[in-house]
């Protein structure tokens, strides 16, 4: 289970190492959902996170872990957002937008994840959730880059 939910970390480290606020939220979204549909038989973790919100006394170790996991997936995300804004980070289209808010970034482009993985779960094929990740990653980036009114 360890080895599993940490390719799930390996994700977002790797997306928060990219030059830009644009292409870690892209990273994030595409590679989550490579990671979800791989096979069963080459990663049996597919469920992790179904067995890991159950609340049953043999399940608590795996949601502690998994809560440990998914709080320093957010927490890198959120740092990586906050840095962008800061300084001002070139990207694409211009600038992040002033009034960009990073705890709402953060736990939007996490819930869009974790969605991938129920529907991932229920059998919803890559091409179907690499569609929604593109289209995910396009609204966000024009949010980025949008003054707020």
């Amino acid at each position: 289970m360890r080895t599993c939910a940490e390719l799930y970390r390996e994700v977002s480290r790797q997306a928060v190492a990219e030059k830009d606020l644009r292409t870690v939220v892209e990273r994030i979204l595409i590679d989550s959902v490579h990671e979800f549909t791989r096979p069963s038989d080459v990663l049996p973790g597919r469920l992790l996170s179904s067995v890991a919100m159950t609340d049953r006394t043999s399940t608590l170790d795996t949601s502690a872990y998994y809560a440990e996991l998914q709080g320093w997936n957010e927490q890198t995300l959120f740092a990586r957002v906050e840095r962008a804004i800061r300084d001002g980070e070139p990207d694409l289209d211009g600038e992040v937008a002033a009034g960009v808010d990073p705890a709402a970034l953060t736990g939007l482009v996490q819930s869009v994840v974790h969605g991938f993985s129920v529907q991932a779960n229920l059998g919803t094929a890559r091409e179907g959730l690499l569609a929604t990740a593109q289209l995910a990653h396009k609204l966000i980036c024009r949010q980025l880059t949008s003054p707020t009114p």
